[in-house]
């Protein structure tokens, strides 16, 4: 593996502050909340937000390229959007993602590599594609990315695809999101990118190809009463709460050579205000992929195990915040 060829992808960023991390390899990431002080916030959906921009702070020169492809990055309309773009800009950071002439695909050039990056929202992951008709991010369609693949395969060396998608707090991917990964590949893709799910799931090497199903949280924070679901004239009818469980702390790092498609793995974990890298253990059975995905058994897998994890959040939820009925109390 050549580091001069070498990309770290790395999973969801939200700066919110200046977290100290080590990494001498140019990275991407995918951002997950817009950089603004500025924009009205979108109704009816949770808000995230960066009110400074503290990217370089974390990754200092080492930022290849930013996926602004998810859920949140409209969180606070087109002036957050375009509060964010310049944010990057100022920093001299490349970033993709954006319906834009040459922004999705957008391609980035790397030591004589010329990487082609394309990026895709799920919509089951409840995100904003449009304002005032105009479609600023990418409906995950694989027909649609099949055909901007064949329009640019022949003008570059590498396709990456980032697929903001899969069922949130899993750290297994479903059927249909395989499926669909490995499909790109023999459409010509070299390599799937996923987040979203906060949590990081399998790395699977197929055919010629490479599929990081999710990559989990590598920066994120807990959130505390944070304002949400707003109305009309932007009063906030609710706040959102998420505490941090030990899989929305853990995060692969996929190292790739982009020359040889040569990878390899890291492990990290977010702790008080600083990235840390930790050695892999027995427990960290789902860095790879079930080998049943094909029967009935995976699916009985999965589907238990994402019940799990809600009843797991539940149970964390009332230790922190009980919830006593009110004729107890009256008892008592």
């Amino acid at each position: 593996m050549n580091k001069e060829n070498t990309i770290l992808f790395l999973g969801d960023v939200a700066p919110y502050k200046p977290y100290k991390f080590k990494n001498t390899f140019k990275t991407v990431i995918n951002l997950e909340c817009p950089i603004t002080r500025t924009g009205s916030p979108a109704r009816d959906k949770i808000i995230l937000g960066a009110k400074d921009n503290y990217l370089k702070d974390i990754f200092n020169s080492t930022l290849l390229g930013v996926n602004v492809g998810n859920n949140h990055i409209l969180d606070y309309g087109v002036k957050g959007l375009d509060s964010t773009i310049r944010e990057l800009k100022k920093a001299g950071i490349d970033y993709f993602g954006l319906n834009y002439v040459g922004n999705n695909p957008r391609i980035i050039q790397f030591n004589n590599i010329k990487i082609a990056f394309i990026s895709a929202i799920c919509e089951t992951t409840s995100p904003i594609f449009a304002y005032n008709d105009i479609n600023y991010l990418s409906e995950l369609n694989p027909e649609d990315i099949i055909l901007k693949v064949k329009k640019i395969r022949e003008f570059v060396n590498r396709v990456v695809v980032c697929i903001h998608w899969g069922v949130e707090e899993s750290s297994y991917p479903s059927t249909k999101d395989i499926l669909t990964a490995r499909r790109l590949i023999d459409e010509g893709v070299d390599i799937v990118i996923g987040s979203h799910a906060h949590a990081p799931q399998a790395v699977e090497k197929y055919k010629n190809g490479i599929i990081a199903h999710n990559l989990g949280n590598f920066i994120m924070p807990e959130m505390k009463n944070v304002p949400s679901y707003y109305d009309d004239k932007g009063i906030p009818h609710s706040t959102f709460t998420s505490r941090v469980m030990l899989w929305n702390r853990i995060s692969w790092g996929l190292i790739i050579d982009m020359e040889t498609l040569e990878f390899r793995i890291k492990k990290y974990m977010l702790f008080s205000n600083r990235v840390i890298e930790l050695p892999f253990t027995p427990l960290d059975k789902y860095l790879k992929l079930n080998k049943n995905i094909f029967n009935d058994t995976y699916e009985s897998i999965f589907l238990k195990h994402v019940e799990r994890r809600k009843f797991q959040r539940k149970i964390i939820d009332f230790i922190y915040n009980p919830h006593v009925p009110q004729k107890l109390k009256r008892k008592s």
